[in-house]
């Protein structure tokens, strides 16, 4: 993103705590979070949990770029899958594109033979986080429960469109058209990454990842001293990303905060422990993936003309001249 938008993410940010704080009444969060030492400990924990839910997405993205037939050391795929965290802000996740470029830069890997890895992540995504938010289905409110049933179907059936021989009509779809150019290359990776023998642990991994952001709000509202059950805190967190996945907004902001606050309130809790749950959460697992995507980032840019030559000699990839 150029710094245009930078400047409006980070606007469209501070909006959106602006309204959670006047939403708890700021009074109300601030005491909240200063009477509450517990509170920083559940914070702590929370961020705990998002770094495991980074560990399983990496062991995920791992697994793709080895059915794909790609061999990179760890310490090129680790750093590109870390500082591709920072483009979870683009809108739609569509950023996460330049994880390919980024082994095309650093190992000389084509970006059609990566590219099906990037787009099998958002959509095992859809399908292990809507599978999440069925685990309490019948505790969310009719229209989100039949929108989280829905983005469960849709995602398989776009997966098995795009895998299938009809591929090319799939890549027409909206979810697919901006990878059209680089999935078109590579219809065989996709159609591998969708094989039930592939797709049943990346789902599985995905569901896990999730989850730990679900324990995440848990542990948060345990810590302000206004616990909910955590077959409660699970879906809510689920039904939240989705519907903030839905917004195509940068980091699903507004859609995920208004939901998850709205959601907690109809669990029952006060709308100061509402909103300041929300906001740590998303401290916890969505800015803390900036921050250290952008660090990675920052790394990968500085060392990246220097180390392309020997990491492409030490993969044994041969660059195109």
């Amino acid at each position: 993103m150029n710094g245009r938008r930078w400047l409006l993410v980070g606007l469209l940010t501070v909006a959106v705590f602006g309204g959670l704080l006047a939403y708890g009444d700021l009074r109300q969060v601030g005491r909240a979070l200063f009477d509450s030492p517990a509170a920083y400990v559940g914070f702590a924990a929370a961020a705990g949990l998002a770094v495991v839910n980074y560990g399983l997405r990496y062991l995920r993205w791992s697994m793709y770029l080895r059915a794909l037939g790609i061999s990179v050391p760890a310490s090129v795929s680790a750093p590109v899958f870390v500082a591709g965290l920072a483009l979870s802000i683009t809108p739609g996740k569509v950023g996460e594109l330049l994880k390919s470029v980024w082994l095309n830069q650093r190992a000389g890997v084509p970006v059609a033979a990566s590219a099906p890895a990037v787009v099998m992540e958002r959509l095992t995504d859809v399908i292990s986080v809507a599978l999440l938010g069925l685990t309490g289905v019948l505790l969310l409110p009719a229209t989100i429960a039949l929108m989280v049933g829905g983005l469960l179907v849709i995602g398989l059936a776009v997966g098995l469109l795009a895998a299938s021989r009809y591929g090319e009509k799939a890549l027409d779809l909206p979810v697919l058209r901006r990878w059209r150019e680089p999935l078109a290359q590579s219809q065989e990776g996709l159609r591998r990454l969708m094989s039930p023998r592939m797709l049943a642990p990346a789902v599985a991994l995905g569901f896990l990842a999730w989850a730990a952001e679900g324990l995440a709000l848990w542990v948060i509202l345990i810590a302000l001293g206004d616990p909910i059950g955590l077959g409660i805190a699970l879906p809510v967190s689920a039904a939240a990303a989705l519907v903030g996945a839905i917004t195509a907004l940068p980091g699903g902001l507004v859609g995920f905060e208004g939901s998850m606050v709205a959601l907690l309130g109809q669990a029952g809790l006060p709308a100061a422990t509402a909103a300041l749950a929300t906001l740590l959460t998303r401290l916890a697992t969505l800015w803390l993936a900036v921050i250290v995507g952008g660090l990675a980032w920052l790394w990968l840019v500085r060392t990246g003309r220097n180390r392309v030559t020997a990491l492409a000699s030490e993969t044994g990839v041969t660059r195109e001249s």
